[in-house]
Formats: C-alpha cells, structure tokens, sequence
C-alpha cells in the first residue's frame, strides 16, 4: 500500500472533541454554513463524519493557545516551548492547523505569555486524513452540508490558501508513503517507461528528495525541505534544477486525487486530461485534493557552483544599480549557457538602508567543470568590475553531489513573520532595455530590505515537452529569463504598517517590474494577491480554459480560495462566504 497511517500524530495538538454547534436544518444555498446559525451542522452531525473516519476529525486549538492565561489549557512551561519552536517550518507542518505565516490568521494567536487568541480565526474542525477514504468522506461532507472546506498540508503557502475561519480543514500531512520505479508507464497509458517516485500527499521535499537519492536519482522539486507536495506542484514549481529538466509540474506522469464530488480519480495523459491540465499550475485548494503524484526522476547531477558578490563602493548607490543592471541585462545569455541559481540584493545588515549595498548569490552549472564555469561566468564580471563602481569578488568549487550538497547548503528556513510577497518574470526583452531604465526599474523595485532573483528559467523550462502536454500556469514562463520576488514585511498587529507596507509592494515596488516586463506575469506561489488583472498575471491565456474546468467539475463550489481559479464566482463579506 502506498499510503500508511502514521504511529503517531503531534503531540501538540490540543483535541477539543466535540465543539458545541447550533443544531442544523437546511443548508442555505446561496452561503456556506456559519457556526451558530440553522445552517451550521449539528453535534450529531459531525459526531457521524467522526464515526465515519475512525475518529481522525479533530477540534484543534492553535498551538500557541497555551499562552493564553484566559484558556484552561493555559501553561507558561509549554508556552515557553511553542515560543522556541515558533520560527520552525517543520513545527507548523505537524501541527494540524499553525501556518508559517500568521498574518493569513490575523496574527490570531501569537506565542506571547498571556496574549489573548481568537480561536474563531481558525478552522473549525479538521480531518486528519491517513486514507483517501478520509478525504472522500470530508469532500462529501462539506458538500453536502454546505461548509467551507480547505486543505494544509504543510502550511507553507504564502498567500493563505491552507487557513480560514468557519472552515473544515483536511490535513494531508499525514497521508505517507514513498513508492520507486525503474520504468513506470501511466495507468491505461503506452507510453515510453521512464524512471519515477510515487508520492503520497504528506511527503515533504526533505524526504522525497532522500528517496530518491537512495537510488541516485533527484526531482525537480522545492529549494527548502518543509515544502510540501499540493500547493507547490499545482503552482507549478521551479527548483535548483528546473533551468535544464523543466519546472515541477512539466515532470508529473500521473496523479491519484479526489474530486469536489468526493470520488478518487487518476489524471494523466490518457485519462482525466482536463484535470491533468488543470492540476498541473492552476493553483491548490481549487480543483481537489491531491493523494499522491508519480514525478519523473533523473541521475543526481554534480555541478561547478561559484558564489559570486558585488558590492557598493563609497556612499553613491548609482554605480552599483548600474552594475546591477549590467549583470541583469546578461541573464539571458549565461542562461543560455548552462547557468542558473538564486542570488539578492540588499544591505548587508538587513533594513539597514545605511549600509552597502550588494547583490550575493549562489550560481552554478549542472555536470560541468570549475574551467567551464568560470569561462562563463568571468567576462561578466571583468567587464563589471572595470565599469563600474563596485568591488566584484567570487569563488568556484565543484560539487561532486548535488543531494549531499543541498542538504547543507539549504536548511530549513525560518518562518513566524507577518509579510507577503509580490514577484515579476522577466523576460528577455525586458532585460534587454537600456542601461539606466533596466537600473532605475529595479531600484524602484527594491524594498529596502531584499530582493531575490531566482535563474531558474532556461531550456528545460522554454522547450518543456511534457506528458499530457503543457500545464496550466502563465505561458509567460516559457519565456522568462528570471523569476524576481519582492517581499515586505511588518510587525503584528500593526495594521498602518501593514496597509503601508501592501500598498508599496502593489503600487511601486511590483509595479516598477510590470512596467519593465507589462506582457509578462508572475508566479502564483510567489504573487501578490492584490496583483492588477490578477487572472492574466497568474494563468495568462490559460485562465478561461481553467475556469471552464472548474464550473464542470466544482459547479456547488465545495472548494473556494482567493486568489484561485473561479473565486470571483464567491463574495467574502465581513465572514459570510456567498455566491456573487
């Protein structure tokens, strides 16, 4: 069997069994069911969905609740513990309702000794799925009964898709299992058998990556471990690797999933191709949930990796956002040859806007030598440093293993911060711009704090060929030379900041990247959610053919999330979730 039950669920996660409700007596068809009203299902009626799936629903509180010296579970001792653990990605993951994200919670309940929580800011009940079965169960449920449903799995999504209030929540982090194939062939399919690693839902990249590099093999899959399978691939995914092997959604054969009508289904090239296209980019939590996905594998590759800077020099910032754009304006072409990485620019002490200022990233070519590396990435940087007023500096080393090295160069990264992220694709032409518009348009893009280029985008990713076709996200990638993501961030609670710092990132920090690239569009993972002509940044031309997809199979809306496919056909207002 693929999917097994865990020995053992989170130890922090407080069982509240059974929450009282108002008894229910119809559903109103217009609104998902509120707690408290006639449409809110029973004490009896959820008792039954309990029965249903050998007592996996849960009613969780929030793991900081224990700060609370309002509640009965208030305990300093464990309030002291939750603290420490609070910027763990892993530590939300196996928590069945925490987000490494609190803003998406309205900062709701923060470990902080005796800071009220509002426990309405959470699901209201969640089914820790171990089975499809369970997932069935909870998608007929909250069909029937008219409940708001969502899905976590890690709760690694930055624009809040895996939390809401009045909601019934299937967490798949406990649906396990790992399954490898040396030639694998589509179910009812005749295609060509290709190496592949069967993935069950609650497997995070961490892990999947291990397995595979039991058989040599890698995926194309997330840069830190907690990233969890859903959301990521239905986004689209780009990777250390996505350049040469094409991004995460391009590398599905196959997916096992549930449909908003509560039954299993398998997608791919042969069967379901609707919902294979739709699964593959057109964003989580919208069109089922995913058990598992069959990904393509390749032999762990070794790579030259040069880590490179470039720094500002005296207190004149404009020789470096001169630099800046010359190495900018010459993405295309090292992309072209091989490279990729992840690099930011910011102050060398963070939000220190005094400081220098330097653009430092990781940078490498796959299966390559230090000679090659160097030959290509030298030119750049001689014709930099001779320029302009910067100091260059970089080394090259060769990586024998790319596994072994990840596994040290990326660790899990910290979470637990109110923010959200704007991101732009760059394509060539807009790289290609004169020198001082290229400079002035990512200085404007700059928060003051960082902002991060991501060169993951090369012939693997323009020339995909993928089973079943090309996915559902913005065609714009298969032009894009380079992702660009600029995040801002406040503290809690602060909602001027927070309405200042949003503000900036839609109108004048993102907005200096539309105008720059205005045909583009954006990584939906990595989006603003107030992103302008969001439907055409997110899915480009795709989006009309998604959206027929989902009123075909999801026309009662069990599944809604903002931003997603369809959710204009749904109207938020102050709680109430209703048909617009």
């Amino acid at each position: 069997m693929l999917l097994k039950t865990p020995s053992s669920s989170s130890s922090l996660c407080t069982i509240l069994f059974i929450l009282s409700s108002s008894p229910s007596t119809a559903t109103s068809p217009s609104c998902k069911a509120q707690p408290n009203t006639p449409s809110w299902p029973s004490v009896e009626q959820w008792n039954s969905l309990n029965a249903s799936i050998s007592g996996q629903l849960l009613a969780p509180l929030p793991p900081a609740a224990v700060c609370d010296n309002s509640l009965p579970i208030h305990n300093t001792g464990a309030c002291a513990y939750v603290t420490s653990q609070y910027e763990s990605s892993d530590f939300h993951a196996q928590d069945p309702v925490s987000i490494d994200q609190p803003n998406w919670e309205n900062d709701a309940c923060l470990p902080v000794e005796g800071v009220k929580c509002d426990l309405d800011a959470f699901p209201r009940y969640v089914v820790n799925a171990t089975s499809a079965d369970h997932v069935v169960k909870a998608v007929e449920f909250a069909g029937e009964k008219g409940v708001r449903l969502i899905v976590k799995g890690t709760g690694h999504d930055y624009l809040g898709r895996s939390t809401a209030p009045d909601s019934l929540s299937i967490w798949t982090h406990n649906l396990r299992g790992l399954q490898w194939f040396d030639s694998f062939v589509p179910t009812g399919c005749s295609a060509e058998a290709v190496p592949a690693i069967k993935v069950a839902a609650g497997q995070r990249m961490g892990e999947i990556y291990e397995a595979a590099a039991a058989h040599g093999s890698t995926v194309v899959g997330g840069e830190d471990p907690d990233v969890g399978l859903g959301g990521y691939i239905t986004g689209g995914g780009h990777s250390l690797i996505s350049a040469q092997y094409g991004l995460a959604a391009d590398n599905i054969l196959e997916f096992e999933v549930v449909t908003p009508e509560g039954k299993v289904e398998t997608l791919n090239e042969c069967q379901n191709q609707d919902l294979f296209f739709a699964f593959r980019g057109g964003g989580g939590s919208t069109f089922g949930v995913i058990l598992s996905a069959t990904l393509k594998t390749f032999p762990t590759p070794s790579m030259a990796w040069s880590h490179l800077t470039i720094t500002q020099t005296g207190v004149d910032t404009d020789g470096f956002w001169q630099a800046t754009a010359y190495f900018h304006s010459q993405l295309a072409n090292l992309t072209k040859k091989g490279m990729m990485g992840y690099f930011n620019i910011s102050n060398i002490i963070p939000a220190n806007i005094s400081a220098p200022l330097r653009l430092e990233g990781g940078f490498w070519i796959l299966n390559s030598s230090v000679e090659a590396m160097d030959a290509t990435l030298n030119p750049v940087l001689d014709v930099t440093k001779d320029s302009f007023l910067v100091n260059v500096a970089h080394s090259t080393q060769l990586v024998p293993n790319l596994y072994d090295w990840w596994k040290v160069v990326y660790p899990a990264g910290a979470v637990n911060t109110d923010s959200v992220l704007g991101s732009r694709l760059l394509d060539e032409k807009s790289l290609s711009v004169p020198l001082p518009d290229l400079a002035k348009a990512l200085r404007s893009s700059y928060p003051n704090l960082v902002l991060l280029g991501n060169l993951v985008i090369g012939p693997g990713v323009w020339d995909a060929k993928p089973s079943g076709g090309l996915g559902s996200m913005t065609p714009a990638w298969r032009k894009a030379i380079v992702h660009m993501i600029v995040p801002v961030v406040w503290n809690p609670h602060n909602d001027t900041l927070k309405s200042e710092q949003t503000n900036l990132l839609t109108r004048t920090y993102v907005e200096a990247l539309r105008k720059l690239a205005p045909d583009s569009g954006c990584y939906l993972n990595e989006a603003d959610v107030n992103e302008p002509d969001l439907p055409h940044a997110f899915w480009g031309d795709n989006y009309e053919r998604l959206l027929d997809i989902k009123r075909k199979y999801d026309p009662e809306g069990v599944f809604w999330c903002a931003p997603c496919v369809g959710s204009q056909d749904w109207k938020l207002d102050d709680g109430k979730l209703c048909r617009n």
